[in-house]
């Protein structure tokens, strides 16, 4: 892995400084035969000080990149997903239960949910698959809906992120 990555730059620099192979093996006072090996990625077993001598003719000082390190800006934009993901859980959920306590309001409530299915569906504006599986959820009576929407299993986070009941939080 660091052989290919540092054959890869001693390659790609060597052809910027229109060098031979020869000439920067013997610059560098490396075998030509290892200089070939690593710019193939199959060099075997590489010295630092070959590597070393080949950076210093190429002016390379290249640095490690620690990969296994965690890289905060990724684990930042993963946190602030699994935030906005249980953010959306919590209102459907909410919903959920306000949907099971009042039928009365859920009539009118789900109503206006296939109404924006039906938008959707009428617009091309949602992939088929949520107006379908959102067309079956809101065919169901209120309490069996409220009870279905906390069972979406792997269709959960999918559902949520495509939901017909934005208008009840906006």
């Amino acid at each position: 892995m660091l052989a290919e990555d540092f054959g890869t730059l001693v390659k790609e620099q060597r052809t910027l400084k229109r060098l031979k192979q020869a000439d920067l093996a013997r610059a560098a006072n490396v075998s030509r035969t290892v200089l070939s090996r690593l710019e193939q990625g199959n060099a075997r077993a590489v010295q630092t000080d070959v590597l070393d001598r080949l950076f210093a003719v190429l002016e390379l000082s290249p640095r490690m990149v620690d990969r296994a390190a965690p890289d905060h800006a990724r684990k930042h934009a993963r946190l602030e997903q699994h935030w906005k993901r249980e953010v959306q859980r919590t209102r459907h959920f909410r919903l959920a239960i306000e949907l099971a306590h009042d039928e009365r309001a859920a009539v009118a409530m789900i109503a206006k949910a296939r109404e924006r299915v039906e938008l959707w569906r009428n617009k091309g504006s949602c992939s088929p698959y949520y107006i379908e599986r959102w067309s079956q959820l809101l065919a169901l009576p209120p309490r069996t809906l409220a009870k279905e929407m906390a069972l979406l299993g792997e269709w959960e986070d999918a559902l949520f992120q495509n939901s017909p009941w934005s208008w009840a939080w906006n």
